[in-house]
């Protein structure tokens, strides 16, 4: 039976990646962290692994105990990671360092696995071209925008300098689906009849749904490519007005579109972030979040994914959307 680590298991994407698992018969060991909610991870078949990624000399341990039962994990899927914090340097000690320490303990302890799969993200390559609207190609040299996208390109380039574990890199567009919790706060603007723009209506933008995401992750775990780094999308790419025109759709609503200027945009986010900043808390919107959602262009090219895994994703943005909003209706989240 393959055995397989998910970090991050008990989160949005985590959680799929486990049952994904489980549906192809794979021996899931599913690593949290101390007090996770594992409500989605409930089937007796999963080995929940409370797993301290920050600290290299404890993971070797656990790695070690773990070796009197088995010889090592097949593959590790990392997924652990944040997208928002308190501090900047927050960003760089979990997506950065707690990659490294992941994959030096597993070296160092001779746990190796055949493949490490890297969740990394489309903010790892930053934007495309605000004039040209070109779709974001794999050999553009990357430019994040932000704490986070430079966070996971500091561990991409660990990864690719290091020698001790083949592996492939990931960078997702938007991931959307049930138990998300970022587009439900959309489609409950919709719902008001409300329908908004941070840059412009004809702002590109790519999607994948999660449940394509995980097989595709899944289906290169198969594959002998290794080394390499991949854009994972449905294929196609969007304008927000699409968004929103496939959104109404699927809720039946209709709708008033108000354009919010850049520099309203920039103020509330820069007084957010103040907030927030004195509070200890994180922000939703603040100026780096701003950088994010004003960009023009977030469309990227995922001819080679699909050729590379011979992948064809089965959800379309609109097939897709509907049943997500059917889930958020189905436990009263919408």
């Amino acid at each position: 039976m393959t055995r397989i680590l998910i970090t991050g298991a008990s989160g949005f994407i985590g959680s799929y990646l486990a049952e994904e698992g489980l549906r192809r018969n794979c021996e899931i060991y599913a690593a949290v962290r101390p007090h996770s909610n594992l409500q989605y991870l409930q089937d007796e078949r999963i080995h929940i692994l409370p797993l301290d990624l920050s600290d290299p000399q404890k993971l070797i341990q656990k790695w070690q105990e773990l070796k009197i039962c088995f010889e090592a994990f097949d593959y590790v899927i990392h997924n652990a990671g944040i997208t928002q914090a308190v501090n900047a340097a927050d960003f760089d000690r979990v997506n950065y360092d707690c990659t490294r320490h992941l994959v030096q303990s597993l070296a160092d302890a001779d746990f190796r696995p055949k493949k490490f799969i890297f969740m990394s993200s489309l903010a790892a390559q930053g934007p495309g071209d605000a004039k040209t609207l070109a779709p974001i190609a794999g050999h553009q040299l990357p430019a994040p925008v932000t704490h986070y996208g430079r966070s996971k390109l500091k561990a991409e380039h660990y990864l690719v300098t290091q020698q001790d574990i083949p592996y492939l890199i990931f960078r997702p567009t938007a991931v959307y689906g049930p138990r998300d919790k970022d587009f439900l706060s959309f489609f409950k603007t919709i719902s008001c009849h409300l329908e908004p723009y941070l840059c412009s209506r004809k702002q590109r933008l790519s999607f994948i749904y999660v449940k394509d995401l995980v097989r595709l992750l899944y289906q290169s775990l198969e594959s002998p490519v290794v080394n390499r780094c991949f854009f994972a999308s449905d294929g196609a790419n969007y304008t927000s007005a699409e968004l929103s025109s496939i959104s109404k759709k699927a809720l039946h609503k209709w709708t008033i579109a108000i354009t919010f200027p850049k520099p309203l945009i920039r103020g509330i986010a820069w007084v957010n972030e103040t907030i927030a900043n004195f509070r200890q808390k994180t922000s939703v919107l603040n100026r780096d979040k701003y950088q994010d959602l004003t960009s023009p262009n977030w469309a990227c090219d995922a001819t080679q994914t699909l050729k590379a895994f011979r992948f064809q994703p089965q959800y379309t943005l609109e097939k897709g959307i509907r049943e997500t909003i059917q889930w958020y209706k189905d436990t009263k989240r919408l």
